[in-house]
């Protein structure tokens, strides 16, 4: 269920918080919190490493791994709940664990 952001705020559904990055789209999964930040505001030329997993208020569970592909490796949003799979940037989709955020499975679609 996508969540309503505003700038660095995610809200919607009694979840409040502020994050520490400008918010591209928000997703509440099986009482997880999925975030997808903009890459933009992260270091260039490294992976952006910009999907992460919060709690209903606001606590970091989870920072997916990055998929190894350099600069361009970037996540662009959830693409589907359940199971959790999520665009990146370089062409690939990604398949995470909602536990634990790390990147089990990953199909190039370019």
């Amino acid at each position: 269920m996508q969540l309503n952001v505003s700038g660095k705020r995610v809200f919607d559904k009694g979840i409040s918080f502020e994050a520490k990055y400008p918010v591209l789209q928000a997703s509440l999964i099986n009482e997880r919190v999925i975030v997808t930040f903009d890459w933009m505001a992260f270091e260039r030329d490294i992976p952006a490493r910009n999907l992460f997993c919060y709690d209903r208020s606001g606590n970091l569970l989870w920072r997916a791994p990055d998929i190894g592909m350099g600069a361009v490796d970037a996540y662009t949003g959830v693409t589907s709940d359940e199971p959790l799979w999520v665009g990146n940037f370089a062409g690939f989709s990604c398949r995470i664990d909602e536990a634990s955020g790390q990147v089990l499975e990953t199909r190039f679609t370019k």
